[in-house]
């Protein structure tokens, strides 16, 4: 845990400068592999709302029929 008056940022910063080579290889993997494991989280929770998946599926149907609009379209409408 921090000090009082050490931030957790400052803290870890530190406590890395500490490790050694091979020390600092483990963490980084390690927070590679955390933010591998929060996008992963993310998608699974995005992939299972069916009312999402539905609107994305309807979203590809509308443009191979060409039912879209040019972002030039989008942004002089704004």
């Amino acid at each position: 845990m921090a000090e009082k008056g050490t931030s957790l940022k400052d803290k870890t910063a530190e406590d890395l400068r500490l490790l050694s080579r091979k020390g600092r290889k483990e963490v980084e993997d390690f927070i590679s592999f955390l933010r591998a494991k929060e996008e992963l989280e993310a998608t699974s929770e995005t992939l299972t709302d069916s009312d999402f998946v539905k609107s994305i599926m309807k979203g590809e149907e509308d443009f191979k029929a060409g039912r879209y609009k040019s972002w030039k379209a989008v942004k002089d409408d704004v």
